[in-house]
This record gives structure tokens, C-alpha cells and sequence, in this order.
């Protein structure tokens, strides 16, 4: 991906910095940085201590929290097949799947790894009532009628699954700690985990293997990764707005809105290519790097307009998913209006490419 920022012109490092210059860029921070911060909170401080200002100090802000599951509670039409019909189809597969279904370690199977089960359960009833159509066509046509039935509430399963899935919701809550640094390396097992996921939640594709599912579902529920990328996301963009005023007159402050260029100004411009264009520019770009290669996951995970019809709580869903998908380009807006106020500083004061 492009830079997420770049001056009208690019501006080139002065053949001979001056001792003042080299001093500054070698200040260490004064005080310890916010968790996931440490590049916004370095860059800051060395503006602050050019301009003889204090630092701010970063205010935490709270995010928006996942909405609970007794919020999402949807309305499921409850199927059941007799018993005297569930013991006669012990010849077809969907005998034993109903039969491990009703079973206590069944009752306890929830979210997208009960949802694999309706789905080879759907597929059992249709297969068990096409090979009872000709040996007892009156059960074969139950069967089929409970299939059929099971066919048209997937949808609400589906949805039931993933609001529901301790794992998903994991790796879409935001976690109390923003992620220090962007590693591809960390983020591979999670995105093949979310892969096998959708897999499942995708009726268009074939089920996985049970165990395959059982590993992407704890590699999820085990990861902080993607939790901690959101809380980077929204507390650098927090940051970045907290950051206005000092920087908002920034050309004024320099000096550039008077005859002559003065050191300050060359200081500041020195700060912004060491400490804004390079760590935090490339930290930014990271992040919005990875949460980008996440989009086509939040499409798979949002209720359907049909559903929310009849479905209301879900809107509240689909609010929190639109919420944490749009906290990169938030960051992006938040870091080119920050931009903004050095680009008329270098206007201001007439910076050139190796000047």
C-alpha cells in the first residue's frame, strides 16, 4: 500500500545538520510511553521540547465494547423429530447425528462448531430420506418435511452461531491493550483460522474436518492479536486528535510567518522526516495494512437485511462490526488532517528539497 501520508514535495535531509539539530533527535523520551504508543509519544515529546512546551499527556479513552450475547438473543423456531421416527433412521447417518445431538455432551456444543453440526446434520436428513423413499415412503416424506424445515431456519443458525461463538468474539472485542507492533508472522495463524471458519459458515463450501474446525476455534479464542490491533487502531487515532494543539499553529510558533526561516523551523522540519515520515508513518501504515486484509472477513460475519427485519437485535451487531471496521480509515483521515498543519509549515516556510 501507498504511504498513508506524503508532503507536496518530498524533502530531502540538509547536507550538514547543525549540532542543535543532532542534540535534539538524540533526546530520549522524557516520560514512559502509553502502551502501543511508544512512536506517537517520542515524536511528540521532541515537538514539544523544540517548541520549550510541555507534552501532553495521553488521555485514555474507553472504545466501543462488543455488544453481550444476552443482547443478541434471537428468536429460533425449535425443530424435533419423534422418537419413533429418530429410532427408525438408525440405518441412515442422520440416526446417529441426532442421537450424539441429544446426548449431554451435544447439548452443550455451541456456536460455529454447532452450527458444523447442523449443517452435516441438514445434509444427513436430506441423504436418509432419498434412501428411505422407496423401502418407506411415508417416514422418507417426514424426513424430508423436517429437512426442509431445518433448510429455511439456517440462516437464523448461522447468525445465532456467530454472535454467539466465544471464539469470534474474542478476536473481534477490543482488547484493554493496544498491540505494541504490527508482526505478519502473528497475524498468519489467525487469518488461516478465520479461513476455516468461514468455511464453515459458508454452506456454498465443504465442511472442514472436525478437528481442523476445533484447532481454528482455539487458535482464535487463544489469540490476543486481533483484540490488541483494534485498541492500536483507535488509541493512535485518539492519540493523533489529542495531538491538535500542538501542532495547529505550528507555523506560527516556528517563526515562518515572519522575515527569515529560523532555526526552530529547521529543527521542526528535522523532527517530522526522523520521527513522523519514518517510525511513526511506517507503525500506521502497518496496522492499517493488516486490518485491510480483514475486510472480507466482517462481510461474512454481518446479518442480512432480511434477517434484520425480523431480527432487530442484530442491528446492533451489524453497528459494532461497521464500528471496528472503519477504525483504520479513522486513523488514516486522523493522521492526513494532522498532516495538514506541517504541510503549511513547510509552506510557510518555504522548504525546498535539500534545503
Amino acid at each position: 500500500m501507498a504511504p498513508i501520508v506524503t508532503l507536496k514535495q518530498r524533502i530531502g535531509y540538509a547536507a550538514a545538520a547543525s549540532l542543535t539539530i543532532i542534540a535534539l533527535l538524540a533526546l530520549a523520551a522524557c516520560s514512559p510511553a502509553p502502551s502501543g504508543l511508544s512512536q506517537l509519544h517520542d515524536y511528540q515529546q521532541r515537538v514539544a521540547n523544540t517548541l520549550s512546551r510541555e507534552a501532553i499527556s495521553y488521555q485514555s479513552q474507553a472504545p466501543q465494547q462488543i455488544p453481550p450475547v444476552r443482547e443478541l438473543r434471537l428468536s429460533v423456531p425449535q425443530l424435533q423429530i419423534s422418537l419413533l421416527d429418530s429410532m427408525r433412521l438408525d440405518a441412515c447417518r442422520a440416526g446417529s447425528l441426532i442421537a450424539e445431538r441429544n446426548s449431554s455432551l451435544g447439548r452443550l456444543s455451541s456456536g460455529v462448531m454447532r452450527y458444523y453440526h447442523d449443517r452435516q446434520l441438514l445434509d444427513a436428513l436430506y441423504d436418509c430420506a432419498e434412501q428411505l423413499k422407496t423401502s418407506e415412503p411415508e417416514l422418507a416424506q417426514r424426513v424430508f418435511e423436517q429437512a426442509h424445515a431445518k433448510q429455511t431456519i439456517m440462516p437464523l443458525l448461522r447468525m445465532q452461531a456467530i454472535v454467539s461463538d466465544d471464539s469470534l468474539r474474542n478476536a473481534l472485542s477490543t482488547a484493554d491493550r493496544a498491540l505494541p507492533e504490527a508482526e505478519g508472522a502473528k497475524l498468519a495463524p489467525v487469518l488461516q483460522a478465520l479461513n476455516v471458519v468461514l468455511q464453515v459458515l459458508n454452506s456454498e463450501t465443504e465442511l472442514p474436518a472436525e478437528n481442523q474446525l476445533e484447532q481454528a476455534l482455539e487458535a482464535l479464542d487463544k489469540s490476543p492479536y486481533l483484540g490488541q490491533l483494534w485498541r492500536a487502531l483507535f488509541d493512535n487515532q485518539q492519540y493523533l486528535q489529542q495531538l491538535s494543539p500542538l501542532v495547529v499553529n505550528i507555523s506560527a510558533e516556528a517563526g515562518c510567518l515572519s522575515q527569515g526561516v529560523p532555526e526552530r523551523a529547521r529543527i521542526l522540519r528535522q523532527v517530522f522526516i526522523a520521527r513522523f515520515s519514518g517510525p511513526v508513518q511506517q507503525h500506521i501504515s502497518a496496522m492499517v495494512r493488516q486490518a485491510q486484509q480483514l475486510d472480507v472477513y466482517f462481510e461474512a460475519l454481518y446479518a442480512s437485511s432480511e434477517l434484520l427485519q425480523t431480527q432487530p437485535a442484530l442491528v446492533t451487531w451489524n453497528n459494532y462490526l461497521r464500528h471496528i471496521a472503519a477504525l483504520d480509515a479513522q486513523l488514516v483521515a486522523e493522521t492526513r488532517n494532522h498532516v495538514k498543519y506541517w504541510q503549511q509549515l513547510f509552506t510557510d516556510c518555504e522548504f525546498t528539497p535539500g534545503a
